[in-house]
């Protein structure tokens, strides 16, 4: 794999070309002011590498130190103390045309191949891990990581689906690895006392993000490969991506530029850019804005989690990408979803604090900027399910019994009715033991609303159930059998009812048992006028009812003891008298 190491020309110092072959990466350097070599120690750059004849090769593009000379500087001095073979100064000295290696003026900038320098290995430390998260030296098993663990040159870094880690360098430089990630630690060497730091990672697979170099130290040089491309960069803030032979740029703080195939774009923030293999790397386009989250709710009491946005714009490919977090530095990804739809959904999350960040990608899979939205899960102990009255149920007694299900970790329950819909009128508030609870008073005709949290045996209140309305509706009452007019005819007896109240209707029945057991004849009636075949003479009983005509329930009966006469044709009885009983 070719390597290049490129400083901007604002630097002053000239860029190599591209070695044949190289055609397949790309390289992405950070834009650097010339006033960064006045520190005394100047920045790390390309340099001709010394040949075995003790020649720079002028193709190899290994970076350099760039030391700024101060007052009592040798060649000589300078060999003892940072070059690996002292005696070899006089290479130091052609290939920066040194006259007189005794006496080189005050800030004079030395360009010293890193391969020449005394160098020892560094390492890169696990800050953080979360979730499945293993880790090699070449050739070697694997072994699972733990934070705060260093990591050794060649180490082979690898995060599960929903893990994460982040490694971070000697100077502050903080990777951090997404799930579904590979990732290795190419070169970790450290020259000149460490003065200077030479780092190089691989990236096989997924996405890491990076801030490079937060306390813009000096001689330092971060260069991050993939499969396609090569990223080489000084303290600025970006996002790297592998998927599918391709590698996604998105810059964030700085300009970066990108090679590849010996073309060039520089990307500057809040752009981004593509390079497929073998491809030069797409012109810079605008990332994606930030996605609005104003409208998110910020307590959610229900599971799965559902945030509702607006669509991504179909330019901008459709696609929200969404992670949650409880840290503000997203070091534990916590859980990763993307959506078509507009609605990001995350199946489970403990009680606590979290952060939801989002993200809308473009028609090329970049990420745009995002925005940030700090909620609260409060789900649990979960809430019962109501099952009677169920919703929009009518009941007919004025104390029904209310009953639910048992909730996974609910040692009592909290059960309130109220006749708003936001339960500010409370006309119960009881705490309960059991699963189902019988109203201690009447509760008032009409619509009414009811729902029931679970309480752990800590005393912990989860939500509340979704509300179940139901209607209270008294049952119809007895109806008035005072303008009742009872007749006999032949082979009928005929009973007029004052007209039934409106929604009702009347249902009659005649039994020869004064506990109505069994009803010889039923008739309904929904004007008042009843037939029924005339029963045997004697004792009877005669059982009248309020029907509901909604549901067909049925009000308390008034009962009549009638006797019925012999039988005599044409023989009619106007009037008669309803003995109550």
């Amino acid at each position: 794999m070719t390597e290049h190491s490129h400083l901007s020309r604002k630097s002053g110092l000239g860029r190599q070309p591209a070695r044949p072959g190289s055609s397949g990466k790309f390289l992405m350097h950070k834009h650097i002011a010339a006033g960064l070599l006045s520190l005394g120690m100047a920045a790390l750059a390309p340099a001709q590498t010394p040949s075995a004849a003790g020649l720079p090769d002028k193709a190899s593009g290994v970076p350099a130190w760039l030391y700024s000379v101060r007052p009592g500087d040798t060649l000589i001095s300078l060999g003892q103390r940072h070059l690996i073979d002292p005696q070899r100064w006089d290479v130091v000295q052609k290939l920066n045309r040194i006259a007189d290696p005794h006496r080189i003026p005050p800030g004079t900038v030395l360009r010293i191949p890193a391969s020449m320098l005394r160098s020892s290995p560094g390492q890169a430390t696990l800050k953080t891990v979360h979730g499945s998260v293993r880790w090699r030296e070449p050739e070697g098993s694997w072994k699972t990581a733990a934070a705060g663990q260093a990591l050794p040159v060649g180490a082979e870094l690898q995060t599960e689906a929903l893990a994460s880690a982040t490694l971070e360098l000697a100077n502050g430089t903080q990777l951090r690895v997404h799930p579904g990630s590979t990732l290795v630690l190419d070169t970790l060497s450290l020259y000149a006392n460490g003065l200077m730091a030479d780092t190089r990672v691989r990236l096989l697979q997924g996405q890491t993000e990076i801030t490079d170099n937060p306390g813009r130290r000096t001689q330092q040089n971060l260069r991050v490969l993939t499969p396609s491309a090569q990223a080489v960069v000084r303290g600025t803030v970006f996002r790297v991506g592998v998927d599918g032979g391709q590698t996604r740029e998105e810059t964030l703080e700085g300009s970066v530029g990108v090679d590849a195939t010996g073309k060039t774009v520089v990307v500057g923030p809040g752009f981004g850019t593509l390079a497929r293999a073998g491809e030069a790397p797409m012109p810079p386009r605008a990332l994606p804005a930030a996605p609005n989250v104003s409208a998110l709710p910020t307590r959610l009491e229900q599971l799965p989690l559902r945030f509702s946005l607006p669509p991504a714009r179909a330019e901008q490919g459709g696609v929200l990408w969404g992670q949650v977090s409880q840290d503000s530095s997203f070091d534990a990804i916590l859980a990763e979803r993307t959506s078509q739809s507009g609605v990001l959904s995350f199946a489970d999350l403990p009680n606590g604090r979290y952060i939801l960040r989002v993200r809308s990608l473009d028609a090329l899979g970049l990420q745009g900027l995002e925005a940030r939205h700090n909620f609260t899960v409060a789900a649990r102990p979960f809430a019962p399910a109501l099952q009677a009255p169920g919703r929009s149920a009518t009941v007919r007694s004025p104390r029904p019994t209310l009953r639910w299900t048992r909730a996974v970790d609910a040692a009592r329950y909290r059960v309130q009715a109220s006749t708003s819909e936001n339960f500010a009128q409370l006309l119960l508030d009881q705490p309960v033991t059991q699963t189902e609870w019988l109203p201690a008073d009447d509760l008032p005709e009409g619509r009414l609303h009811w729902r029931v949290a679970s309480i752990t045996a800590q005393g912990e209140q989860g939500p509340w159930s979704a509300a179940a309305p139901f209607t209270y509706k008294p049952a119809p009452g007895q109806p008035d059998l005072g303008q009742a007019a009872l007749r006999y005819e032949a082979d009928a007896l005929l009973l007029e009812l004052p007209a039934p109240p409106q929604d009702h209707h009347y249902r009659v029945s005649v039994s020869a048992s004064a506990g109505m057991a069994p009803e010889d004849q039923q008739q309904d009636s929904a004007d008042g006028k009843v037939r029924l075949p005339r029963p045997s003479g004697g004792a009877n009983y005669l059982g009248v009812r309020l029907v509901d005509n909604q549901d067909g329930t049925a009000g308390p009966p008034m009962l009549q003891k009638i006797d019925v006469p012999s039988r005599h044709p044409y023989m009619w009885m106007l009037g008669l008298p309803l003995l109550l009983l």
